[in-house]
C-alpha cells in the first residue's frame, strides 16, 4: 500500500462519517433499514454499528470478502444492480456494490484498511431510493435507477407471468395500468407486440411509466421499464401565447433528497478518488485538482456552441457533451445525459433541426428547468424532454422519427403529398380480443369489462388504408354502419355500428406517424338483462372493494360505504346513478392509499370504481 492510498483510504473514511453524521429523514425511520443487524461474514470485528451505517473489518481480501458479503446478503433477499447508465469499473483494492430489499436501499462500500492492521473494511450504508421499482425475485443483469426511475433486467420467467408480476406489484405501490386510446386508467392494458408486450402505468404526481417485455432467443424475457415524458400520454392542452399554462415549481430540498444527495455524492466521490488513486500508482505523480467550490464555478460557465456528436447512431442529431447515450430504435426511444445547460442543449436543436427540414411546433412546457420540444418532418414526429436532473442534465426522446427504418410506415416518407389521389395501402385481417385489426401493425391488444370490449392497435399505414380495411372487414361480418353519423376528416374518423349485441364504434386516429384505431361494442342486451343499465340520461356507478376492510368513497357529495369484498367478483357491490359529466372523488377509512381524482362519465353508461391496494381505479363497464 503506497502512502497516496493510504491517504486516499483515510479520505474515503471521513466522507463516510459525515454521511453517518446526516439527519435521518422524516418518514424514513419508521421503516428504516437497520444495518447494524445486516448479515456479515464470519471472522469480522466490528468498528461501528448504528441503523444508518455500519463498519466492520475482514481478515480475507478485498476480493474474498466482496464475494462472501454479497453472498450472504443475497441470501438474506438483497439483490444487487449496476446503474442503468454507467460501466462497472473494477479496482482490486475497493469494490462499491449497490443493493435492494423492497424499498430499502443499501450501499456497500468494500476496500483495503491499512489503518486495521492492512484488514479489509466492510461499509454498510442504507440508502433511500426515491423511487421503488419492483425486482423479480429470479431476475439477473439487474440494471436500477431510482431518480429517474428506470429498471432493465432478465428473468427465466414467460412473458404473461412477468408481465402479470409487474402489474401485481406496481398496483400494490400506487400505480394504475393506463389505456393511452381511451385516456383512461384501465384493469388491464397490455399491448402485444411480435416478440412481447408493452403497458403504460400512471400515478398521480409522477411521470408515467411504460414497461416492455421482449422475449429473446434464449427463451428468457428482457424487461425494461421507465419513467417517459408526460406528453407521450397526456397531450398537452394548447394555451394563449401570452397566458402559458404553469408549471409546477420543485419543492424545497427535504431531509431524505439530502441524505439521497449525500450517498450519491459518496459513490462519486469514491468512484473520483479511485481513479485518481490508480493513476497516481501508475504515474507517480499527477497535477492537483481544484478545490471544489473552484471546480462548481468552471461548471456554471456557460460553454461555446455546441456541436453535434460524430457516430451518432440515432436518427436526429444529438450535442457532443452526449453522455450514455441509450437509442431504442423498435421502440422509438432515446435517452442520453449531458453537461451542458438546459439552454445550451434547447438552443442546440432549434438550431439543428430545421437545418435538417424538421418544423417546430410550439409547447407550453418551457421552464428554466425544463423544455418540451416537438419537431415534425412530414409524417414523422419526434418529441424530446429536456429537464435539470441535479447536476447533469437528462434528454428523453420519443415519436416515430426514432424508430428503425423497417418499422416506419412505408408510405410516411416526406416526399408523398397531401393530395387525395395518394393510393390507399392493402392490409391483412388480424385479430384482438375477437375483433378484427389490420396487419402489420406495430402493437395490438384488447380489453374487456362487465359489458363492453375492445380492440385496439397502431397501424404503420395512412388512415385512408385502415378505414378502407375497417368497412370491408366489418361489412363481412354484417354489421350496419349507420353513415348518417359518420365523422370523417383528414386525421379523424369515427363510425358508428349496429350489430346483434349492441352499438360499436370505430375510432381512427394519427399519433407518431401512424394510424391509431379502436373498435369498441357495448353489449346492451346483457346489459339489460342485469338490471344494472341506468335511467335515460344517466349514468350508473358500480362500486367494488377487493380488500378485506371496509372503505368508504364520497362521490357527487354522496357518502358510499363499500364493504370488504363488495363487488370483487360479481357486481353486487353499492351502485349509485349520476348525471353525465366530470365527478371528484375521495376515498377515506381504508388500508388503501388515500386518493382524490376524478371521473368523466357520459350518459346511458355504466362505470366501475374499485378500491384495491393501489387507491381506486374507474373503469369503463358500459
Amino acid at each position: 500500500m503506497t502512502p497516496r492510498m493510504s491517504r486516499y483510504a483515510a479520505a474515503v473514511f471521513a466522507i463516510v462519517g459525515m454521511a453517518m453524521l446526516l439527519p435521518a429523514p422524516s418518514g424514513w425511520a419508521d421503516e428504516a433499514l437497520d444495518t447494524s443487524k445486516l448479515p456479515r461474514i464470519s471472522g469480522g470485528k466490528e468498528i461501528y454499528a448504528s441503523p444508518l451505517s455500519t463498519i466492520f473489518t475482514a481478515p480475507s481480501s478485498v476480493a474474498d470478502t466482496a464475494a462472501e458479503t454479497l453472498k450472504v446478503l443475497s441470501a438474506d433477499g438483497w439483490q444487487q444492480y449496476g446503474r442503468v447508465s454507467a460501466s462497472e469499473q473494477a479496482n482490486p483494492d475497493m469494490v462499491l456494490a449497490s443493493l435492494k430489499k423492497g424499498a430499502q436501499g443499501l450501499s456497500v462500500f468494500i476496500n483495503a484498511a491499512p489503518a486495521q492492521n492492512n484488514a479489509t473494511s466492510v461499509t454498510y450504508s442504507g440508502v433511500p431510493l426515491e423511487h421503488d421499482l419492483p425486482f423479480p425475485k429470479n431476475a439477473t443483469e439487474i440494471k436500477f435507477d431510482a431518480d429517474r426511475p428506470h429498471l432493465k433486467c432478465t428473468t427465466p420467467d414467460t412473458v404473461e407471468a412477468t408481465s402479470d408480476f409487474f402489474r401485481t406489484e406496481l398496483i400494490a405501490r400506487g400505480w394504475s395500468p393506463w389505456s393511452k386510446e381511451d385516456s383512461a386508467k384501465a384493469a388491464y392494458a397490455d399491448k402485444k407486440t411480435e416478440k412481447g408486450l408493452f403497458s403504460y402505468y400512471v400515478q398521480d404526481n409522477q411521470k408515467p411509466l411504460i414497461l416492455t417485455l421482449q422475449k429473446s432467443d434464449d427463451g428468457k424475457t428482457a424487461v425494461n421499464l421507465e419513467s417517459i415524458p408526460p406528453q407521450i400520454l397526456f397531450a398537452a392542452k394548447e394555451a394563449p401565447e401570452d397566458k402559458p399554462e404553469p408549471t409546477p415549481q420543485p419543492s424545497a430540498p427535504t431531509a431524505h433528497d439530502k441524505l439521497g444527495d449525500a450517498m450519491d455524492a459518496l459513490a462519486l466521490d469514491i468512484m473520483e478518488q479511485a481513479k485518481k488513486a490508480t493513476k497516481d500508482a501508475l504515474a507517480g505523480v499527477t497535477a492537483p485538482q481544484p478545490p471544489a467550490d473552484a471546480r462548481a464555478a468552471q461548471a456554471s460557465q456557460p460553454q461555446s456552441k455546441l456541436t453535434a456528436l460524430a457516430g451518432n447512431s440515432a436518427p436526429i442529431p444529438v450535442p457532443s457533451t452526449a453522455d450514455g447515450l441509450d437509442f431504442d430504435g423498435s421502440a422509438g426511444r432515446l435517452d442520453y445525459n449531458s453537461s451542458s445547460s438546459v439552454a445550451e442543449v434547447v438552443a442546440f436543436y432549434r438550431a439543428e433541426m430545421p437545418a435538417l427540414g424538421w418544423s417546430e411546433r410550439k409547447t407550453v412546457i418551457n421552464q428554466p428547468n425544463m423544455v418540451a420540444l416537438e419537431f415534425h418532418k412530414g409524417e414523422q414526429e419526434v418529441s424530446l424532454t429536456i429537464m435539470k436532473m441535479g447536476t447533469s442534465v437528462n434528454v428523453t426522446g420519443a415519436g416515430s422519427a426514432l424508430q428503425k427504418e423497417e418499422a416506419v410506415a412505408p408510405d410516411a416518407s416526406a416526399s408523398e403529398t397531401s393530395s387525395g389521389n395518394d393510393t390507399t395501402q392493402a392490409l391483412e385481417a388480424d385479430e384482438a380480443g375477437g375483433l378484427p385489426v389490420p396487419k402489420p401493425h406495430s402493437l395490438s391488444g384488447s380489453e374487456k369489462s362487465l359489458f363492453r370490449y375492445s380492440a385496439n392497435a397502431s397501424v404503420p399505414a395512412k388512415l385512408a388504408s385502415v378505414l378502407e380495411f375497417y368497412r370491408a372487414e366489418l361489412g363481412k361480418r354484417g354489421w350496419t354502419e349507420d353513415t348518417s353519423k359518420a365523422v370523417i376528416k383528414p386525421d379523424e374518423v369515427v363510425l358508428y355500428y349496429t350489430m346483434p349485441e349492441g352499438p360499436a364504434v370505430l375510432r381512427l386516429g394519427r399519433a407518431s406517424g401512424e394510424t391509431t384505431a379502436q373498435l369498441s361494442i357495448r353489449q346492451t342486451e346483457a346489459a339489460k338483462k342485469s338490471g344494472l343499465m341506468p335511467k335515460p340520461g344517466q349514468t350508473k356507478i358500480l362500486f367494488g372493494n377487493i380488500l378485506e376492510t371496509p372503505a368508504t368513497l364520497v362521490i357527487a357529495g354522496k357518502t358510499i360505504k363499500i364493504p370488504g369484498g363488495a363487488g370483487s367478483k360479481a357486481p353486487d357491490g353499492p351502485t349509485l346513478e349520476l348525471a353525465p359529466g366530470k365527478h371528484a372523488y375521495s376515498l377515506k377509512g381504508s388500508k388503501a392509499p388515500m386518493a382524490n381524482d376524478t371521473v368523466e362519465v357520459a350518459a346511458d353508461e355504466i362505470w366501475g370504481l374499485m378500491v384495491g391496494p393501489g387507491g381506486v381505479l374507474p373503469v369503463q363497464m358500459y
